[in-house]
């Protein structure tokens, strides 16, 4: 009898699973920019994180299964995009006819290393009907009625992030630091894409230890060029004082204590950059000397300098301190000349 009941149940059960209706919900990503896309990045609009490349899928073997390793971990490949062809990146299942999903960012590079970018992107799915035995017993994903249609959404050359081109005019060799990486030869060039759009980007540079910044105004999606003019200058320092001086220390303005190096200490290489190694010296362990009536000069790419101005102080062997306050650092060399009147 027992038996004849659950019998019943369960014929009542599949019967109710087979006339239930399921949905699919799918939205595409096109790629019309005439190149091959190699890398898809999508995130929550307002999220700062762009996570992994979303282009990627479980490599099948030969015998259709899903490839694993040793640990059982999935191998996973990266596929390519070409131009004129779609691939879905989002889609849903449910018992439900509407799907939710939030507004996304979505970033594609193509082939050759071009950014293209779409922000705040509302996805509207293209749904299909179906019943739980289409969709589970027969794995027909998205069979049956189509109840929505949608466009896929569409990348074309008008979607291309602006390009940030960087011609290094100062003279001298410099070393991009933000908001990327990578050195410039002198009378070189270097051209990238930032990833987020603002009005203004810093450019941020370095030769030697000197570190400047110049900013890149962002007009709509215009590229913009950025020239690079600042450069570290040599200092001559003239000591008038009256004594021997032993000290010699630059800091940036505002800073509240003297500790940086003895520059008068520096290990520099024949060219006159700043070696490797240095000396174990301390900051105010004194060696060198500039005489009375004497000239000492530095580069001030051998020491920290970040901007256009610094303080710079000498201590003479009486323990005298003389300094010269926001010193304006031009692309000239110049000389200062230190006498009783710098003394404090």
């Amino acid at each position: 009898m027992k038996k004849g009941i659950m019998a019943i149940m369960a014929i009542i059960f599949i019967f109710e699973i087979v006339g239930c209706a399921t949905y699919y919900h799918s939205q595409a990503v096109r790629n019309e920019t005439g190149s091959t896309i190699t890398e898809v990045y999508i995130r929550d609009t307002g999220s700062d994180d762009w996570g992994k490349a979303k282009n990627v899928r479980v490599r099948i073997g030969s015998d259709g299964r899903a490839v694993q390793t040793y640990d059982g971990s999935y191998v996973w490949d990266t596929y390519k995009i070409n131009n004129a062809t779609q691939i879905v990146f989002f889609e849903q299942s449910s018992f439900s006819e509407t799907a939710k999903i939030g507004n996304k960012d979505i970033a594609i590079k193509d082939s050759d290393g071009l950014l293209y970018m779409k922000n705040n992107v509302p996805i509207n799915f293209t749904t299909a009907k179906s019943n739980f035995f289409q969709e589970v017993i027969w794995e027909k994903k998205g069979g049956g009625e189509t109840l929505v249609s949608s466009d896929p959404i569409t990348f074309t050359v008008k979607d291309r992030l602006p390009m940030i081109i960087v011609v290094n005019q100062t003279g001298l060799p410099v070393t991009l630091i933000a908001p990327v990486q990578n050195p410039i030869n002198r009378d070189g060039r270097f051209q990238f894409q930032p990833m987020e759009m603002k009005r203004s980007i810093d450019v941020i540079y370095s030769i030697g230890q000197a570190r400047y910044t110049e900013q890149a105004f962002m007009v709509r999606n215009e590229d913009v060029t950025v020239t690079l003019t600042k450069r570290p200058p040599y200092v001559i320092i003239t000591n008038n004082t009256g004594s021997t001086v032993n000290l010699v220390q630059i800091k940036m303005p505002g800073d509240s204590g003297w500790v940086g190096p003895n520059i008068l200490n520096l290990q520099l290489n024949a060219d006159g950059t700043l070696a490797q190694v240095q000396a174990g010296t301390q900051s105010i362990e004194r060696r060198g000397s500039v005489p009375n009536k004497d000239s000492f000069r530095f580069w001030t790419a051998n020491v920290n300098l970040t901007g256009n101005t610094f303080d710079i102080r000498i201590d003479d062997v009486l323990g005298n301190s003389y300094i010269k306050s926001n010193v304006q650092a031009t692309n000239n060399d110049m000389t200062l000349t230190f006498t009783q009147a710098d003394k404090r």
